[in-house]
Parts: C-alpha cells; sequence; structure tokens
C-alpha cells in the first residue's frame, strides 16, 4: 500500500520547485559570472606578473632585468600560465583567467565537502547559503581585483579555513585533506608575508581547543609552515637578488608611495567598514554563536585587517580579505541563528533554500550598488588602453618601448597584449615618486647625481642605459608626474632623465609624434641603427 503524499509534495507533483531552481539560479549566476573575466582588460597588476614572469621565463633575471617588489612565489604563481602560453599560443592573460577558474572550481568542490562533512544534516540554511555566497566571494564579489594576489590567497585559503573549524570541533577528518588544504593555504598566505597573520591566528585558537600532543601531531599547520620555509629557502638560494636589489629598493621608496595614517586607514571607505562591523560579528561569535566556524572566520578576518593596516596604502584590494571574511562570517552566523533558533530540525529544506537565494540576491543588489559589475570590461571599448593600443600599433618598428609614467595603467597590460618588451627594469615611476614624495624649502626641483641617495642614483642611471643600450621605436612620457609641484616647478620626467649623457644622447634619435591624453609620445626615426 502506497503511502499517501504530504501537502509539500502534491504541490511539488503540481508545479516546479521553486526554491531549489531559485536556488540553483543563484549558484548558475555565480558560475557564469567567471565569463566576463575572460574579456579585456585584465587587471593591470595582474598583467605587471605576468609581463616580469614571462620575462623570467625567457631568461631574463629576476629582480636584476625586471625589478618589481613582490616576492619570489609571486612569479613562481604566475609562471605557470606563461609557460602554458608558450606552449599553446594562447594569451598568458587568458590562460590565467582559465586556471584561476579551475583553482576556484577545486576551491569550491573542496569547501562543499567539508562543509558537507561538518554540518549536521539537520542546519538546512547552512547547507544551502554557505556554498552560495562561498562561490559569491570568489568569483563575483572581486569584480575588477579579481586575479589580484589577495583574490588568489582567499581561493586558496577557504579550504583550509574551513578545515580548521572542524579540527577545532575535534572532527575526524583525513590526513590527506589536511595536508592538501593546508600546502593550498601556504601558497597563498606565502605570497605576501602580510597574509602571515591568518594562518597565525587561526591556528593558535585551534591549538587552544586541543592538547599539546594532539596539536604538534596535526599536519595542517605544518604543511602551511613547510611552503612558508621553502618560499624562503628558495628567495636565498635561487633569488638572492630579492634581498639585495628589490627589498632595498622598496624600503627606500615604496613605504613614501601614498601611505597613509592609521587613522585614514580606519575611516577609509575600503577598510572602514570591516574595521567597524568585523569586532561586533566577532563578539556574536565568541559570545553568542559559540560557532567554531564563525570563530575561525573572525580571526581570519582579523588577519586580513592586519594586512590591510600593514600595508598602509588603502588600497581597494589590500582591503579585499577583510571585507571577504566580513561577509562570510555574517553569513555563518545568519545561517547558524535560522537553524538553532528559527527553525531547528527542520526536515523540509526548501524554505531553506528559498530563504539562501532570497539572501544573496539581496547581496548580489548591495554588490551592485557599491560596484558597477565588469565596468573596467563595459568601457574597454575607446578607453584610454585602446586608444593607445592603436597609435602603438601603428608607430611602433620594433618590440620595445620605454613608458615614463607613475602609473602602470594602461601600458599594463598594453604590453601584454602587443606582446611588446619595457626596456627599463622598472614597471613605472613609483621608485621617483618615493624619492620626491616631499619638497623641503628652498629644495631643488631635481637631486643632482652626486647628492641622489643609492637607491635614485640607480634609477637614474638604469634608465638610461637601458635607453640609450635598447633603442625603444616609442618613448612615451606622462605629463602627470604624480609628483608634488616643488617651488612652483612641475616636475617633468623628460628634464629629469636628460641630465645623463647617455639618455639625451639617445633621445636625439627621437621625433615627437604625437600628443594623446595625459602623455606625449616620440618616435625613433626610420632607418637609425
Amino acid at each position: 500500500m502506497n503511502k499517501p503524499l504530504s501537502p509539500q509534495d502534491t504541490a511539488l507533483r503540481r508545479g516546479w520547485d521553486w526554491p531549489r531552481l531559485l536556488h540553483g539560479l543563484v549558484l548558475a549566476v555565480c558560475t557564469l559570472w567567471l565569463v566576463g573575466y575572460f574579456f579585456p582588460p585584465i587587471n593591470h597588476d595582474t598583467a605587471v606578473l605576468l609581463y616580469i614572469s614571462k620575462a623570467w621565463l625567457a631568461g631574463s633575471r629576476l629582480y636584476v632585468d625586471a625589478i618589481d617588489i613582490n616576492t619570489p612565489l609571486v612569479f613562481v604563481v604566475h609562471l605557470l600560465p606563461e609557460a602554458i602560453a608558450r606552449l599553446t599560443g594562447i594569451q598568458g592573460t587568458t590562460i590565467l583567467v582559465a586556471l584561476l577558474g579551475l583553482g576556484i572550481a577545486g576551491s569550491f568542490i573542496t569547501c562543499r565537502k567539508v562543509l558537507a562533512a561538518s554540518l549536521d544534516p539537520a542546519h538546512a540554511t547552512a547547507d544551502a547559503l554557505l556554498p552560495l555566497l562561498l562561490l559569491f566571494l570568489l568569483i563575483v564579489y572581486p569584480n575588477n581585483m579579481f586575479a589580484q594576489r589577495e583574490h588568489m590567497m582567499l581561493v586558496l585559503a577557504m579550504p583550509y579555513l574551513l578545515v580548521a573549524s572542524g579540527r577545532a570541533d575535534g572532527e575526524q577528518l583525513s590526513t590527506r585533506l589536511k595536508i592538501a588544504t593546508g600546502i593550498m593555504a601556504g601558497i597563498g598566505f606565502a605570497m605576501k608575508p602580510y597574509f602571515l597573520g591568518i594562518p597565525l591566528f587561526v591556528e593558535l585558537y585551534v591549538a587552544s581547543q586541543l592538547t599539546l600532543r594532539r596539536s604538534l601531531a596535526d599536519p595542517s599547520p605544518w604543511a602551511v609552515f613547510a611552503i612558508c620555509v621553502a618560499h624562503a629557502l628558495f628567495a636565498i638560494i635561487v633569488t638572492p637578488e630579492y634581498f639585495t636589489i628589490a627589498l632595498p629598493l622598496a624600503r627606500a621608496f615604496y613605504s613614501e608611495v601614498s601611505q597613509w595614517s592609521m587613522i585614514d586607514l580606519a575611516i577609509s571607505a575600503n577598510l572602514g567598514p570591516p574595521t567597524f562591523i568585523l569586532p561586533l560579528l566577532g563578539i556574536t561569535a565568541f559570545v553568542a554563536v559559540r560557532s567554531h566556524m564563525a570563530r575561525v572566520i573572525f580571526l581570519a578576518g582579523v588577519g586580513g585587517l592586519v594586512s590591510g593596516y600593514a600595508q598602509g596604502k588603502g588600497w581597494p584590494y589590500h582591503a579585499l580579505p577583510a571585507q571577504a571574511f566580513t561577509l562570510l562570517l555574517a553569513g555563518v552566523i545568519i545561517a547558524h541563528v535560522m537553524d538553532h533558533v528559527v527553525w531547528p530540525k527542520r526536515s523540509d529544506t526548501r524554505p531553506a533554500r528559498l530563504f539562501a537565494a532570497a539572501l544573496m540576491l539581496l547581496v548580489f543588489y548591495q554588490e551592485g550598488l557599491h560596484s558597477r559589475p565588469f565596468f573596467k570590461q563595459l568601457e574597454y571599448k575607446g578607453s584610454d588602453l585602446q586608444r593607445l593600443m592603436h597609435v602603438v600599433k601603428q608607430e611602433a618598428r620594433n618590440d620595445r618601448m620605454l613608458v615614463l609614467s607613475p602609473g602602470i595603467y594602461p601600458h599594463f597590460p598594453l604590453l601584454n597584449y602587443l606582446n611588446m618588451k619595457m626596456t627599463m627594469r622598472f614597471e613605472s615611476m613609483w621608485l621617483l615618486q618615493g624619492a620626491y614624495s616631499g619638497c623641503q624649502e628652498f629644495a631643488p626641483l631635481y637631486n643632482s647625481p652626486d647628492t641622489m641617495s643609492r637607491a635614485e642614483e640607480f634609477v637614474f642611471r638604469s634608465v638610461a642605459e637601458d635607453f640609450y643600450k635598447k633603442k625603444p621605436s616609442l618613448l612615451i612620457v606622462d605629463n602627470v608626474p604624480g609628483i608634488p609641484r616643488c617651488q612652483g616647478e612641475a616636475f617633468n620626467y623628460l628634464d629629469y632623465f636628460s641630465r645623463n649623457p647617455l639618455f639625451a644622447k639617445r633621445f636625439e634619435d627621437y621625433d615627437r609624434a604625437l600628443d594623446l591624453d595625459r602623455y606625449t609620445i616620440y618616435r625613433r626615426r626610420d632607418g637609425l641603427k
């Protein structure tokens, strides 16, 4: 004899399961959102890292022929898409998005499995909401920060954080899972020393919940530690110039560029919201909710805040981890309250799916108000980048150019897309921005070579030597130097470098071709050897 159908089952037979469909629609939108990142332009910081990694792959010496302050691991990570690009002929920018998409898929599937193993079957809201929120944070939320180092760290670290909450709860997780997620997270955390506060805070909490013997036997923190040590050894042995060239330049110049005070950071649009909201959610996590998952996410958020403040710039991508962890923590707390207070032990999962989908639509709406989706891609046609690319295609006589500009956009990703090379060792004039960040009373507009610091003299000399030796077909000079006026006079890159005889001699070979927006473009005369 057949069991009579419940009213809910009868309703399902008469029509669609709208909660499931709406939940699936949100999941599909998050997934399909990835397609938009294949359209140009790629993030300019990411373009720089790909460009330097490509040069490294072609035989240039990292931190000698191509100088940047990022750690060696950052360039190792970006070597993979450029290596595949060399084998396939597909552009490295496209390969990177594809590889990161695969990484997101792997991270999400791992998170989903950990959640399925960790969550009580009765916790329907957490089961419905958290996967959607995770996918949203890994794909949709980064927007124009997609493929930044902070974004990559989030992709690699999310499974580790969920495993850490399970470890704190005493769950029997496989050793393979702990090691794999620890290695993934270690790669993410080791890319920037600023990220290391995240595993430090998380592991201290996990250790406080376990016995000393069990903590020492846990392979997860050791996997993270092993990656960090391996990275340090790699830098010392393979790229010692990171310590002798890159870090001294960073100390001399980078700390002077766009440095914000702690108060300015605390009230900024990027770090301000997590600074004030995350502690309130943390009190809820530790006092009211008492969930290991909530506490681990909170501590990861604290590590993200420390990272943002330590970098001292207030730039959007520096705040990305703190913002993402704050939003994830809010979702964890909401799901916990719904599952334990509003409808505990409810067998019907449809209300939970409907609630999760509706909440995510609200999150999408708020994100749309905060940041227009794909605004870089939508404005690409007729953009500064596209116009400059058109000019370079028409005017270039070889694959080399020199751009004297305080920024890195739009010549990155222009160099990536046109497969051209920069003749100087630096991606921009940020070093001079640091050297001339302030103007002393009665100070000269330009330091004379004999009064320059060792770092500035290196920039002054190397840019001129490379310009003289490599003979770029185009010299592009930014007329907005990004340096304060001094004694009422504006800093001019041509005047600055023309004091070097090598630069002045080579510049005699160039004619002014045209002005484009803020740039003056000089073309090397045809027929010159």
